[in-house]
């Protein structure tokens, strides 16, 4: 499950990095305010779905977290 966040992973092996793998958090969608903030939440009218999109968002980093350790581990099983 990820909405709002996702991992963006560069396999050394398979492209012609330098050094080792790379592993970076992007925004996959938002929206944008008048300021040009960049918002990844909806509108929360109370506290309950506040905590509601806090949650969901710790869930997705947990998400993208286990499948940066999977990408990794496979990529360290092919080096050894």
């Amino acid at each position: 499950m990820t909405y709002s966040l996702d991992l963006l992973f560069y396999d050394s092996s398979k492209a012609a990095l330098p050094g080792s793998s790379i592993a970076q958090i992007y925004v996959k969608t938002h929206t944008s305010d008048k300021a040009d903030h960049i918002l990844i939440t909806p509108y929360c009218h109370s506290i309950t779905e506040f905590e509601s999109q806090i949650d969901r968002l710790k869930q997705e980093l947990d998400t993208i977290k286990k499948n940066a350790i999977q990408k990794y581990k496979k990529k360290n099983k092919r080096n050894v």
